[in-house]
C-alpha cells in the first residue's frame, strides 16, 4: 500500500498543496505534463487507479509515475521533436503553460460539476506552430502556415481563397465551399446573418442555419441565449437544447413540427401539409411534396395544413458537466490522453 506519509515527504504539492510550477519549453514538456498528471492522479486517484493507469501491478510512488509518464510522453513528441529539429515548427511556451494549468486539479477538489471543460478554451492553439509558408516543404500537416496544408508531393499549399474551384474543406477560414454555385463548387465567403442558407457550415462564426424552417426560408440566425426556446443543441450558444414535451401526449420533442398532429379537416394523425391534401405550385401544376415544384420563388402550397401538437420545455441552457480530475482530465492531457487537447486544437 501507498503510504501516505511518505508520499507528502516526497512531493508536498500532493497532500494539499497547489500543484507544479508549470512553466513549459520545448526541452522539457513531457517533464510538465507528467508532473501535471501525476499531481492530479496523486490526489484524486485510488490506488487501483493509480496503478491501472500506468499499467502495471504494483505500488508506484510520485515521481516513479512521472518517470513512467514522460516516458511514454517522449514516444508521442517524436515527431514535434523532428519538425523542431528541421525549423518547420516553433513551440509555443504560453500556449502549453495556459494549456496545462488548466488541468490541474483545484486544491482538495478532485470533482466539479462545469458548463464547459476548464481546458476547453485554455487548450484551443496548438503549442507546436507550423512556420513552413507556402510552396514550402513538409512532412507533417501541423508544418505548414495558417491557411495552408501540406500536399501529397509534401509541400506546403495555399487554401482556396473567394471564387476559387474547391472539394470540401480546402477553403481558407471565412469561406465555405459552395457546391451549389453555377459552374460547379467554389469558395465564397460565410453568410452572415439574414442570408438564405441550407447548412450551417455556410454561416459565419457564431449564427447557425435555421434548418427547421420551411424550405425556401432557411436563413443564418445568430446563436440562441440561455431561455430561447430551441429545436436542436446546433442552434444555442451553450451547444446545449434542452428536450421538451408535446403538450397533448407528452412524448419527447425539439420542436412542435416533431409532435404529431392531426390534418386540420379531420381527425388524420400526420407530421407534414403533404399528408393532408394534394398541393398546388404557386407558379402553377399540381405538387404531391415540397421539392415537386422547382425554379425561383415556385413553392408547393398545400390547402389542409396538418396542425401540430405544441412542443414546449426546449430551450436553450448550460451543459452540467462533471469534471472527474481522476478520469476526465487525464483523459484529455495533451500527448497522454486520446484526443488533440494543446496538440492539434481544442477538445
Amino acid at each position: 500500500m501507498r503510504n501516505a506519509i511518505a508520499c507528502c515527504a516526497l512531493v508536498l504539492a500532493a497532500c494539499g498543496g497547489n500543484g507544479p510550477n508549470v512553466s513549459t519549453n520545448q526541452d522539457n514538456v513531457c517533464d510538465q505534463i507528467a508532473q501535471v498528471a501525476c499531481f492530479d492522479m496523486y490526489q484524486c486517484c485510488s490506488e487501483g487507479e493509480i496503478e491501472s493507469i500506468l499499467m502495471v501491478n504494483d505500488s508506484r510512488t510520485e515521481p516513479d509515475c512521472e518517470s513512467d509518464l514522460r516516458t511514454r510522453c517522449q514516444r508521442k513528441v517524436a515527431d514535434f521533436d523532428f519538425s523542431i529539429k528541421n525549423k518547420h515548427v516553433k513551440f509555443d511556451s504560453s500556449a502549453m503553460d495556459a494549456c496545462l494549468k488548466a488541468f490541474v486539479a483545484p486544491s482538495n477538489t478532485c470533482v466539479t460539476v462545469e458548463s464547459v471543460t476548464p481546458w476547453a478554451m485554455a487548450c484551443m492553439t496548438s503549442a507546436w506552430v507550423g512556420t513552413v509558408e507556402v510552396g514550402g516543404t513538409c512532412d507533417f500537416g501541423y508544418e505548414c502556415a495558417e491557411n495552408s496544408f501540406c500536399g501529397p508531393n509534401r509541400v506546403c499549399t495555399a487554401l482556396q481563397t473567394e471564387s476559387m474551384p474547391c472539394t470540401g474543406q480546402n477553403c481558407a477560414s471565412g469561406l465555405f465551399c459552395d457546391i451549389a454555385a453555377v459552374g460547379g463548387a467554389v469558395c465564397h465567403a460565410q453568410l452572415a446573418a439574414g442570408t438564405a442558407c441550407t447548412s450551417t457550415t455556410q454561416c459565419q462564426k457564431g449564427s447557425f442555419c435555421d434548418l427547421a424552417a420551411p424550405v425556401g426560408m432557411q436563413t443564418c440566425k445568430p446563436l440562441l441565449a440561455n431561455g430561447d426556446t430551441c429545436t436542436s443543441s446546433a442552434t444555442c450558444t451553450s451547444t446545449l437544447c434542452l428536450t421538451g414535451s408535446c403538450a397533448m401526449s407528452g412524448l419527447s420533442c425539439t420542436s412542435s413540427a416533431t409532435c404529431q398532429g392531426r390534418c386540420a379537416n379531420s381527425t388524420t394523425a400526420c407530421f407534414q401539409d403533404d399528408q393532408c391534401s394534394t398541393g398546388t405550385c404557386s407558379l402553377g401544376g399540381t405538387c404531391f411534396f415540397p421539392t415537386d415544384c422547382v425554379g425561383a420563388g415556385n413553392t408547393c402550397v398545400f390547402p389542409v395544413p396538418c396542425v401540430h401538437d405544441t412542443c414546449t420545455g426546449n430551450v436553450c441552457a448550460d451543459p452540467h458537466l462533471t469534471i472527474d480530475y481522476c478520469q476526465t482530465a487525464l483523459s484529455d492531457l495533451p500527448l497522454l490522453g486520446g484526443g488533440q487537447v494543446g496538440v492539434g486544437g481544442g477538445g
